[in-house]
Order: structure tokens, then sequence, then C-alpha cells
């Protein structure tokens, strides 16, 4: 008898931490992501991370024959539109209020939207989408170097 109690208080618990968000919880997790301009940022950073995921350069595309030029940038906008749709606003949103809400009390989510319509909390917001911008870029450098080391890894393990 103890350990069935001791069971059902630990699935108890379990599935109370996914539970669906109450309605005055999401109407704050989505009053964060509002104030936060989650929606902008995420599109701005989908944009540049499919660019630089692809790991071709300007310079690359600008050295191919025109008409392979041509060919990549309609093919390019094609992949951006499927990626666009599917990582729409529409989509993303609801997976992005239960992860805040995981996250985030309702009490937490009330806070940090009122710190973030501060000044200080505006200028931040302001900002990050040119920050996670920066950050892809530098992300981006470095795996041009580690890439190749990656590469060199792996022959090397695949040979032994």
């Amino acid at each position: 008898m103890k350990k069935l109690l001791i069971l059902a208080v630990l699935v108890s618990s379990l599935s109370s931490s996914f539970a669906e968000l109450t309605a005055s919880h999401t109407a704050a997790i989505e009053k964060l992501l509002t104030v936060m301009e989650t929606e902008k940022v995420m599109a701005k950073s989908l944009a540049i991370g499919l660019k630089a995921g692809l790991g071709v350069s300007e310079d690359q595309i600008k050295s191919l024959p025109k008409e392979q030029q041509d060919k990549f940038n309609s093919a390019m906008e094609k992949v951006m539109a499927a990626v666009m749709a599917e990582m729409s606003w529409e989509n993303l949103k609801p997976g992005l209020v239960a992860a805040y809400g995981r996250n985030f009390t309702e009490k937490e989510a009330l806070e940090v939207a009122a710190l973030m319509q501060t000044p200080a909390g505006k200028l931040y917001v302001s900002k990050q989408a040119d920050v996670a911008v920066d950050i892809a870029t530098i992300t981006q450098e470095r795996m041009k170097v580690l890439t190749p080391k990656i590469m060199q890894i792996m022959q090397s393990e695949m040979q032994k």
C-alpha cells in the first residue's frame, strides 16, 4: 500500500509538471512573448540562421556562372518560403508558450514582462534581434574553423 501511494504521488507530480497552463498563466506568457518581441526576433534569426547554415558565402555564389547564380537564388527563395511557412509564428507559438510556461510561473512571466517594459528593458528588446544576428555570424565563423576539424576526426575514426 505504501509503495502504491508513493507511485501515485510520483505520477501525480510528473503529470502536473506537464499539465496544461491555466488561461491566466497562458495570458501572462503570451504577454511576455509580445513584450520581448519574440515573433520579430525569431523571424530575423531564422532568416539569418538559414542563410548561415548553408555555409555558402556571397563570394562563392558570385563566383558561379550567371545561370547557376539564378538557379541558386531561385532555389533559395523556395527554401526560404518553405522554412518560413513551417516555422511561422502560428506554428511555433504554441510550443513557445508551453516552453516558457514550463520555465516561468505566471507571476515570474508578469514580472519579467513588466521589467521589459521599463526604458532599460525596451532598450534590451530593441537590440536583441541584432545581437542574435551577430551571434549567428560569430557562430558561423567558428563553424568554418571547426568543420574541417570535425571532418578530420570523423575520417580518422572511420578508418580505424
